[in-house]
């Protein structure tokens, strides 16, 4: 069974999750740069950008309030 981890840990892993989303999203811009900007496939990787932008924006956000909650307390676990 795991160790219950403790808010501050749990928030690094979404600021590590966020990381990933940020290499996918560069990974994208770098493609797009290359199409065409009235292709369909720039289009289709526009959009999954303004997902994978949301889905960083969430993890940010779910770490902060997670490395937040109680002051940040190490002592406040997860169950």
């Amino acid at each position: 069974m795991e160790k219950a981890k403790n808010l501050d840990e749990l928030g690094g892993e979404y600021a590590a999750a966020a990381g990933v989303v940020t290499q996918r999203i560069e990974d994208r811009r770098a493609k797009l740069k290359k199409l065409k900007k009235q292709s369909v496939e720039a289009g289709i990787i526009r959009s999954e950008l303004n997902i994978l932008y949301r889905e960083r924006r969430d993890a940010l956000e779910t770490a902060g309030m997670l490395r937040n909650y109680y002051g940040g307390t190490k002592y406040a676990k997860l169950h």
